[in-house]
């Protein structure tokens, strides 16, 4: 099995470096031109893609759409795969926030770069709940000739891989628009437990063998250097 996690593309608000969470932005005119290199080059590269998952906001689905078109199937939306929300600092740059009455709440968040600090922002426990229940439903749905794109989203995509890494740390990582996450699964026997654990079905032994748990690559944007 093979799984690759992408990045939407570019959109206004990340050319502005503005918080964008759970609002629903488009994605721009560059943002179309990296979706289609992108697509352009999964079709050559990575040619047995037989399924899409993105998350319903417009900027992962409308990225996904021109894959899934390239590649002549749907799309498969998954709630789970959406951004998680960045409460109060939505919409808002850093110089925004530092120039607002929450500045004191951003020095507090930078501490730790801890969301839980922040009003309104989605909660932890919740994101890495809500990134198992993704890869379950994922999971279940495929087999091991299955070979899987998740268009989702650079805040969510950290925690969507450390649940896949089998880590309840959230690893922090760049993620670039369009940038490509491939991993390689040679067990079949295998499943998610609610708490995060990849277990063989039959019992509870963790399965620990890299040689079967592999990382391909990690943030490839090399479709659009290609084309610088």
């Amino acid at each position: 099995m093979k799984i690759l996690f992408v990045r939407h593309a570019e959109t206004d608000w990340n050319k502005a470096n503005r918080f964008q969470g759970i609002i629903d932005i488009d994605i721009n005119e560059h943002g179309k031109y990296q979706a289609n290199l992108l697509s352009e080059y999964l079709y050559k590269q990575v040619p047995n893609i037989n399924k899409i998952y993105t998350s319903p906001l417009k900027r992962t689905k409308h990225t996904a759409m021109f894959v899934a078109k390239k590649f002549n199937f749907n799309i498969t939306e998954l709630d789970y795969l959406k951004e998680y929300s960045v409460g109060i600092f939505a919409g808002k740059n850093i110089d925004e926030i530092n120039n607002a009455e929450y500045q004191d709440t951003y020095k507090d968040f930078m501490k730790d770069n801890n969301w839980d600090l922040v009003p309104d922002a989605e909660k932890f426990e919740s994101r890495y709940q809500r990134a198992i229940k993704a890869l379950q439903t994922i999971f279940n749905d495929s087999d091991k000739d299955s070979c899987i794109l998740i268009v989702s989203h650079g805040g969510f995509m950290q925690t969507l891989i450390s649940v896949l890494l089998g880590s309840n740390r959230v690893w922090g990582f760049k993620t670039n628009n369009t940038g490509i996450y491939e991993f390689s699964i040679q067990e079949n026997n295998i499943q998610l437990t609610d708490e995060g654990k990849w277990v063989y079905k039959q019992d509870d032994y963790i399965v620990l063998n890299p040689k079967k748990w592999s990382i391909i690559r990690f943030n490839d944007a090399i479709h659009l250097k290609e084309a610088e």
